[in-house]
């Protein structure tokens, strides 16, 4: 039996990874006003080490535009458009490692038991047509889920909340937006990590009051740590999983959207930014570094020929943190901004951290607007970490919110954000294994 592919992995395009971040104050959005409308305002704390306070919403407040109720106004369908099968040759799906059978135990007809399969690298990919993209109707509410109200749909109050921390942050943001206007090469990453919320002091993952899924108090976030890590079980795990959904997505017929994949081995280096680097930066990108204070230049290398695929400075702005002790994972919701460095590097002074191999899969769908990265991290001391992380395209986010902003719709952008919270919910749910729920005993004293 041949031996599994530990990583299986994929890049498209997008540059983005998510790490650590300990500075969780908010970028100031004061510099530059926003171009959505003020109806749509969040405030966003300035720039500090130490924790704003939280604007609470007023009676009398206007509601964000994109939180507007169905009843309040009317939602209008576009037409489903649909789009016929293109006779070409699909993309290759991942391909199985089958199993190996000694001589004269070949498996029956039932076919050999489930397992999970991981990408074999090379050998011819299976052809066949390609699946048309398929986006189902937007479902209302029916029957005994209607509420009282009779909305045709109710929010989730986590995605509501992601909605707002993403408002702020990045839509109303007037700095992070102006420095994306002064610099092609500089734009706004959102990203998502799987992991566990854990005490600081040494206290395990997070516990407390709560036994269902909650947005930690962000002036609670130095007490604790996000520590974003699995197994090697768990990541086989999570390959064979993502892989057979990958497959079932690319059948002829399949009722849902098609999923790419695409396998890289990379290598990142670290370097100071110096004065002279800074100064090549535009003007808000660089006035965002400096508050920062600790920006590196990161160089992506391709691993086998060494080319360079980028070179990028990573500033990261804030984060929001979901314990979910129901589940397997925690989920931290990360902004930063990603700027191409312009310059040359061959000066910049190598930071005295090992080089870092990454060897990952990335699995695509909806146009790419959600990506997610299964990805083995390998240390210059050979040390092995496996960190799954999920990517939007924060750039048709924006684009959602500003056309609530002109009033060409209501639905899009929290509809999006609601997509990334389900997609860490599914997936922390498919790693953990099932409690059986134990009766409440009757306790003396209590009514």
């Amino acid at each position: 039996m041949a031996a599994p592919h530990p990583v299986a992995t994929t890049t498209t395009t997008p540059t983005h990874h998510l790490h650590q971040h300990h500075n969780r104050t908010s970028i100031s959005a004061a510099v530059t006003p926003s171009p959505v409308a003020s109806a749509a305002k969040l405030q966003t704390p300035p720039l500090s080490n130490k924790m704003s306070p939280k604007r609470r919403w007023k009676r009398g407040d206007p509601k964000p535009v994109w939180a507007v109720m169905e009843r309040e106004a009317p939602l209008e369908l576009p037409a489903q458009q649909q789009q016929q099968a293109q006779d070409q040759g699909a993309p290759p799906p991942p391909q199985v490692l089958q199993q190996q059978y000694p001589p004269g135990h070949a498996p029956g007809p039932g076919g050999p038991p489930q397992s999970n399969h991981f990408y074999q690298n090379g050998g011819p990919p299976p052809q066949g047509p390609v699946p048309p993209p398929h986006i189902l109707p937007r479902r209302e509410l029916q029957g005994y889920e209607r509420p009282i109200t009779n909305d045709a749909k109710v929010y989730d109050e986590i995605s509501r909340k992601v909605c707002d921390f993403l408002w702020a942050n990045v839509v109303d943001n007037g700095m992070v937006r102006q420095a994306c206007i002064e610099s092609p090469g500089t734009q706004v990453e959102i990203e998502a990590k799987w992991g566990q919320i854990h005490d600081r002091h040494g206290g395990g993952r997070l516990k407390g009051l709560h036994v269902t899924e909650c947005v930690v108090d962000e002036a609670y976030l130095g007490e604790t740590m996000f520590k974003s890590t699995m197994s090697l079980g768990q990541h086989r795990k999570m390959n064979g999983f993502l892989n057979t959904l990958c497959q079932a997505s690319n059948t002829p017929g399949a009722d849902r959207a098609r999923i790419t994949y695409k396998h890289t081995k990379e290598s990142d280096s670290s370097f100071f930014l110096d004065q002279e680097g800074l100064a090549r930066l535009s003007p808000t990108t660089r006035q965002l570094v400096e508050r920062d204070g600790r920006a590196r230049v990161r160089i992506t290398r391709e691993e086998k020929s060494g080319e360079v695929i980028d070179q990028i400075v990573k500033l990261r702005l804030c984060n929001l943190e979901i314990s979910s002790p129901q589940t397997e994972w925690d989920y931290r919701i990360s902004v930063n901004l990603e700027i191409k460095f312009p310059g040359p590097t061959s000066h910049l002074k190598p930071v005295n951290e090992p080089e870092r191999a990454k060897d990952r899969v990335s699995y695509s769908w909806l146009e790419g607007f959600y990506r997610i990265d299964l990805t083995q991290v390998t240390s210059g001391e050979g040390n092995k970490n496996h960190e799954l992380e999920l990517e939007v395209d924060a750039g048709r986010l924006i684009e959602a919110a500003e056309r609530i902003s002109r009033g060409e719709g209501t639905d899009d952008f929290e509809e999006m954000v609601a997509g990334m919270v389900n997609n860490l919910r599914v997936l922390s749910r498919e790693l953990t294994n099932p409690v059986v729920p134990v009766p409440q005993q009757l306790q003396p004293g209590r009514s």
